[in-house]
């Protein structure tokens, strides 16, 4: 079974490095080193290339965009997707959620990657880890922003601002975990039991302390909420939604 990691947008594969994890890390379209090719970009079509260089059934770990990723990858081929752990993702489409996103690719089409950097960090990060000079999960995501395509950039806000899957997540049928960050300003928890909310299929509810970007600020604790997500997984035999745990 592999472990499927898909990273946020604006991030790569090294997003995972502060974690300890045995697990297939690819650079999504428009990031690391995996360039963008043509000038339309879907959710679908990702979701669909992904899918195409995974061997046998997957569980995906999907966190914010990764996580969009992830939703869609179940739908398109529910056979291969084993089960999701869906992290600090408002996936629910709405006409106010797609204006939101559109207006954030206008930025980056104006100001380019460094005009909304220090904007994208302060939804991304705590106070607290931002005023740390040597923070690790911080001077990475700088690194990595300052040096992302801006056009790449903007066309996956724009096709996030498109994907519409609330009238059909409801067809997912493998075990999902929805995970939260306490702190989270981009994905704030409400949105995130939206998400719970909407699913039929056996699910289960965390909530952790920390910010959007819980695998870059808290490491250990989105590892084990990995972790405890697998084991679930492995031993789950009803479907009956379980109460949201903090930690």
């Amino acid at each position: 079974m592999t472990l499927l990691l898909l990273h946020p947008l604006g991030l790569d594969s090294e997003c995972w490095q502060f974690i300890e994890l045995q697990a297939t890390k690819p650079d999504l379209p428009g990031h690391g080193h995996n360039p963008l090719r043509g000038d339309e970009l879907t959710i679908e079509r990702v979701a669909d290339e992904v899918l195409e260089r995974v061997d046998g059934a997957a569980d995906v770990v999907g966190v914010s965009m990764g996580g969009t990723l992830a939703v869609r990858m179940a739908l398109r081929d529910p056979k291969r997707i084993r089960s999701l752990m869906v992290a600090c993702t408002s996936v629910l489409d709405s006409p106010e959620r797609s204006q939101r996103l559109r207006e954030r690719a206008t930025s980056v089409d104006r100001a380019g990657m460094a005009g909304v950097l220090n904007s994208t960090l302060e939804r991304w990060f705590t106070p607290a880890a931002l005023a740390n000079p040597e923070h690790p999960g911080v001077t990475y995501a700088r690194r990595r922003l300052l040096s992302d395509d801006a056009r790449a950039f903007a066309m996956w806000w724009r096709a996030m601002a498109a994907h519409a899957v609330r009238e059909e997540i409801g067809m997912i049928r493998c075990p999902v975990t929805m995970l939260a960050g306490r702190h989270d300003a981009a994905a704030p928890m409400g949105h995130v039991l939206e998400v719970f909310d909407a699913l039929h299929a056996p699910r289960r509810m965390e909530v952790l302390a920390g910010p959007h970007m819980l695998p870059l600020e808290n490491p250990s604790l989105f590892a084990d909420a990995v972790r405890l997500h697998l084991h679930w997984v492995e031993s789950i035999a009803g479907s009956q939604p379980q109460r949201p745990g903090t930690q």
